[in-house]
């Protein structure tokens, strides 16, 4: 894999589940994804963009969301600091600040739980060739993702995947635990299997409070 592959945004994310299935079933319900299942995963997808993959995890893999960047000339796992983890994929971002805006069900935002920043920023965009400004990560003057010390809501480390959906305030089945502001009107959950994931009423990438 070359040292700098130009990550301009994500080709899709990934769950990691101890129940694929029942994972499924619940964002379904949150999401509207239409599902295929392609031998051990299970494809999520809106219209012509698939914004999901589920499965369950491999020895030494630990459950949750990971993201999967665009922009590798192979396929390959990146992990940084504190064991956080995320894919490199080859082809075009179908989600991110240079993808066509979110739908519903779509990839919105991601943002990143870090104990130590300065390592997190030296690994991540150096790695993916990103730049770094207000703790955020950029492609080119766009916000990619945000990066936090905050812990995840299950204390953890690692990335929180967003998804935009047309009503935050609906009701649904998951424990909640907050939300992101910047992003405007959005909740994070954690889903019936554990994952932490967050929602947000958002029409474009986030990185910025949409005007009213």
């Amino acid at each position: 894999m070359p040292s700098r592959p130009m990550a301009r945004g994500l080709r899709w994310a990934e769950l990691l589940s101890p129940d694929p299935v029942a994972s499924v079933a619940f964002y379904r319900r949150l999401l509207g994804w239409e599902v295929v299942q392609a031998g051990t995963t299970l494809d999520c997808w809106v219209g012509e963009r698939r914004c999901a993959t589920v499965r369950t995890p491999r020895a030494g893999e630990r459950t949750g969301w990971r993201p999967v960047f665009a922009g590798g000339t192979e396929n390959g796992v990146l992990v940084g600091p504190d064991g956080t983890t995320a894919l490199i994929a080859r082809g075009r971002a179908l989600h991110g600040p240079w993808a066509p805006d979110p739908r519903p069900g779509e990839l919105c935002w991601i943002e990143l739980s870090a104990a130590d920043p300065e390592r997190a920023d030296a690994f991540w965009a150096d790695t993916l060739d990103w730049s770094v400004c207000r703790r955020r990560y950029l492609v080119r003057g766009r916000p990619l993702a945000g990066r936090t010390t905050d812990p995840l809501p299950d204390g953890g480390r690692g990335w929180l995947c967003c998804f935009a959906v047309r009503d935050v305030a609906a009701p649904v089945r998951g424990a909640e635990t907050g939300e992101r502001p910047e992003l405007g009107g959005s909740r994070v959950l954690v889903d019936p299997q554990g994952a932490v994931v967050g929602i947000a009423e958002r029409e474009t990438w986030g990185g910025a409070v949409r005007p009213a």
